[in-house]
């Protein structure tokens, strides 16, 4: 589904929800109402336009805001189609004027933010839901759906709206926009009984009060978002300060995280297990910043026999070092011990069998050897896509497991993700027998 396409089935979706129920009108001296009309609606924009711009892996950028505190209020407040037509207006003013969006995004945001808001206020009064302008009192049940509505619809429609530009699922799209923040957007929404209750009995008084605990709540996201971010840049940084010892692997270990991710998808994990696997794959050499394998990543020529035994000590370094990382130990900890594991057994450090072999390990030495073929090495140039794809599938069932090799084989997005391919091939290849993880152990790479 394209975004166009999705953009107007989101628009009929709000025409229908805005035109079908039956409008309410305030009275012309009914100042109370239409002043609280006017600061809500700026309120909004207001809250709108302090936008946060969120970082998530696989998905690129997306950017949130508190708006809906007051467009949750607003519900609480005022009769249809006020609310919808308030929120409408934000988008509009914030998207076009402000984050300078294209047509088709601020056509977009104007639909999923109208619908969102007026399919919740919807389902508010059929539940029971009071307008509490003039006197003030709230259902527990009615407000929490009001704010579960909410949410759905509009996590969804941008869930939807990821999913089609970004190529991924439904559900992982959701699952990343969503992150860990899903209770804080929840302990936040409650944030709007109280505006609604101060605008009822103070009026503008109010407002000014509920200001500073809704700019609180914005700091509270904000920092939430730096831990994730700077979390995210540190290990990064480590990643590329180990790979800057051999210039052969730079980047590899973030090419390798991009086609795990990749790969994990199209296997039918679920998001929370794409995300574990895909920072497994970044960490997967972390061990070779120990001193002890310093020598080893300079050395010109081939490792002997010692030399190769040592290095195969790094996939344990490696979960030892990540574990020290509260977060990692579990499921990461272990792809990141076992992804030189070979899938009849033959690998280390474990000799780990088929699926005894965990399934994240498993993607990561398919990765991993995937990219090692297709860059440029010491001991050789980059193979083309297909003759690496050739050479996953002789040894499929050995090395590979022969499902993961059958997705990589037939995957349009791994095909993007490598981009165009050198058609360069080594004269001189060492013999198959021994598996391309042997030719990378005796070659000092990954």
């Amino acid at each position: 589904m394209g975004l166009y396409l999705l953009t107007v089935l989101l628009s009929i979706g709000a025409g229908l929800t805005l035109f079908i129920p039956t409008w309410g009108f305030p009275t012309a001296g009914d100042a109370k109402y239409w002043n609280g009309l006017a600061a809500f609606g700026i309120l909004g924009i207001v809250c709108d336009s302090s936008f946060l711009r969120i970082a998530r892996p696989g998905s690129g950028y997306v950017k949130a805001s508190v708006a809906f505190i007051p467009l949750l209020g607003s519900v609480l407040l005022f009769e249809h189609p006020w609310p919808m037509l308030m929120s409408g207006l934000t988008a509009f003013v914030v998207d076009a004027f402000i984050r300078r969006k294209t047509l088709v995004r601020v056509w977009f945001n104007i639909a999923q933010y109208m619908l969102a808001v007026g399919l919740a206020g919807l389902v508010y009064r059929a539940s029971g839901g009071p307008i509490v302008l003039h006197h003030f009192t709230v259902g527990l049940v009615p407000f929490l759906l009001l704010v579960t509505t909410f949410f759905a619809v509009n996590q969804g429609s941008v869930a939807l709206g990821i999913a089609t530009l970004n190529r991924l699922s439904v559900w992982e799209s959701w699952s990343k926009l969503a992150g860990g923040s899903i209770i804080y957007d929840f302990i936040s929404s409650s944030l709007a009984v109280l505006l609604a209750f101060l605008y009822t009995e103070l009026e503008f008084v109010g407002l000014a009060i509920l200001i500073l605990p809704l700019f609180f709540v914005r700091h509270m996201y904000q920092m939430n978002l730096q831990v994730e971010r700077v979390n995210r840049e540190l290990l990064e940084l480590m990643v590329k300060s180990i790979e800057a010892r051999d210039p052969y692997t730079s980047g590899h270990s973030l090419r390798v995280s991009e086609y795990a991710r990749q790969i994990a998808r199209e296997a039918g994990l679920a998001p929370k297990q794409v995300d574990q696997i895909g920072t497994a794959a970044l960490l997967h050499d972390v061990g070779k910043i120990y001193e002890e394998f310093a020598p080893l990543l300079r050395k010109e020529g081939r490792l002997t026999t010692e030399e190769r035994m040592l290095m195969q000590a790094h996939p344990v370094r490696s979960a030892e070092l990540a574990s020290t990382i509260a977060e990692f130990r579990g499921k990461v900890q272990i792809d990141i011990r076992n992804h030189h594991e070979n899938y009849d057994g033959s690998g280390y450090p474990d000799g780990l069998v088929a699926e005894g072999i965990p399934i994240g390990a498993r993607i990561i030495m398919v990765a991993d050897t995937l990219d090692a073929m297709t860059t440029d090495r010491p001991y050789r140039k980059a193979l083309t896509l297909q003759r690496a794809l050739e050479e996953l599938s002789k040894l499929a069932g050995r090395q590979f497991d022969p499902k993961l090799v059958a997705i990589v084989t037939k995957s349009a997005s791994i095909r993007r993700l490598l981009g165009p391919q050198t058609t360069t091939e080594a004269a001189a290849l060492l013999s198959m027998e021994s598996g391309w993880r042997a030719r990378r152990a005796s070659a000092r790479t990954t």
